[in-house]
């Protein structure tokens, strides 16, 4: 199952897909949180670092697969490990990035650190520009609403903290099965035997 979450609380949202007021002069191309410089971001889903590239729009950006494989997923204007948020993308000629650890082709689980925010390339304050698309690359594909997917995604699948508290639920124990108690027959004789036993035994006290 291929949980989704958003990155950060829904609150910390400062624009959405779609804005296009001023001084932009084209729709929003994808929904940006802003929670603070620095703030480390969590995946929003399971898959794979497909791309790790610098983009002078866009600034540092990571771009991963969905578990299906059917999207990608982009985190703009991160923050850069060597150079901080303000990073302007010199001093990566050795082919380094902006990541200390995560690599292309690396495995990512649900809801794992995969950056931190910064206020690279064309950004006008620290947050990080999530994106949701068919194709790869953030600054070329067709870019669909984020925030209204997750929300979807999260209606249709929960969350896994949410489900696992059903599963967890503590089992009931089974009813012991009560012990058969036997009781005689009220009136119930004693075994014809027991009475020829006990007729010798008077018989022998007697002859004392």
């Amino acid at each position: 199952m291929g949980y989704w979450q958003h990155p950060f609380d829904k609150s910390t949202i400062t624009d959405k897909f779609g804005d296009s007021e001023p001084p932009r002069t084209s729709p929003h191309r994808g929904t940006d949180y802003a929670p603070g410089a620095k703030k480390l971001i969590r995946s929003v889903t399971a898959g794979r670092v497909n791309k790790i590239f610098w983009s002078n729009v866009l600034g540092w950006v990571m771009e991963q697969t969905s578990e299906s494989g059917k999207y990608y997923i982009g985190y703009c204007h991160l923050n850069c490990h060597k150079h901080g948020i303000n990073c302007d993308g010199s001093g990566h000629e050795d082919g380094s990035t902006c990541m200390k650890n995560l690599k292309v082709g690396d495995e990512l689980e649900f809801g794992q650190w995969v950056g931190r925010i910064g206020n690279t390339g064309a950004s006008r304050g620290a947050h990080v520009h999530l994106t949701l698309a068919r194709k790869s690359d953030p600054r070329y594909a067709k870019t669909q609403d984020i925030e209204k997917y997750i929300d979807k995604q999260i209606k249709k699948h929960g969350s896994p903290v949410e489900n696992k508290k059903e599963t967890t639920k503590s089992p009931q124990k089974p009813e012991q099965p009560k012990p058969e108690v036997t009781t005689p027959e009220k009136g119930q004789k004693p075994p014809k035997r027991i009475l020829e036993a006990l007729e010798m035994v008077m018989a022998w006290f007697k002859r004392k």
